[in-house]
């Protein structure tokens, strides 16, 4: 039993030590970024465009990328670093706080994940793309190739970029060019079909992860009581 035990915990030590260093080194990556935009927005936006493909030049043009947007980043990725750090080295030390923090952080942060994705399906499905998301909209219409009914309807009003695709940025994009397929229907539709099956991965991954901290920290309870 005491066997089944420790092959228990080791296991989940694993799984933590593996998703948390790989979230680690994603999300160190992505703060080291945010710091550059922070300290030198021109000098990133010169490097996207040199290196970039025609849609992340498109998406992360000069006016995207702001100061503002850096700190939002930085504020994020920092804390999942934070998080990450948490898991990681709880796991490694058997810290009993570490990993009852870090089973409740991950709790919360399902929570958390599930409200916004809720508002912006919700959103999405009742208003459709609005142009004060900023980028975001023109992301979606290149994923899904679509544009939005006001757009193909109104001949005279300009269509966004992002409604033809990224080689036609920043003003190339006409009426006669746009992609046919409606946004909001065409995610709306993808919605329906893949929402459940979201919100279902979202769970499997964060209770996988609590229930890992717990087994482990039950583990270091049971050896610091002999």
């Amino acid at each position: 039993m005491e066997s089944k035990t420790s092959s228990t915990s080791k296991i989940a030590a694993s799984l933590l030590i593996i998703i948390n260093g790989v979230t680690l080194i994603c999300c160190t990556v992505l703060f080291a970024f945010s710091l550059w935009l922070i300290a030198s927005p021109g000098s990133l936006s010169n490097a996207v465009h040199s290196v970039g493909t025609p849609a992340i030049k498109a998406l992360l043009a000069p006016e995207a990328l702001s100061v503002q947007v850096g700190v939002a980043t930085a504020a994020v990725s920092g804390f999942m670093v934070c998080i990450s750090l948490m898991g990681l080295y709880g796991a490694v030390s058997r810290s009993q706080f570490l990993l009852f923090m870090y089973s409740t952080l991950v709790l919360l942060l399902l929570l958390l994940e599930c409200a916004l994705l809720y508002y912006f399906s919700s959103t999405l499905t009742e208003k459709g793309l609005l142009e004060q998301d900023g980028q975001w909209t023109h992301a979606l219409r290149l994923v899904f190739s679509c544009c939005d009914t006001d757009v193909t309807l109104g001949a005279e009003v300009k269509p966004p970029w992002s409604c033809c695709g990224p080689a036609w940025y920043p003003d190339n994009c006409t009426s006669t060019q746009i992609y046919e397929k409606d946004c909001r229907q065409t995610i709306t539709a993808w919605l329906h079909r893949y929402q459940t099956a979201i919100y279902a991965s979202l769970a499997v991954l964060h209770i996988i992860l609590s229930s890992c901290s717990l087994v482990r920290r039950r583990r270091s309870v049971s050896l610091s009581d002999r």
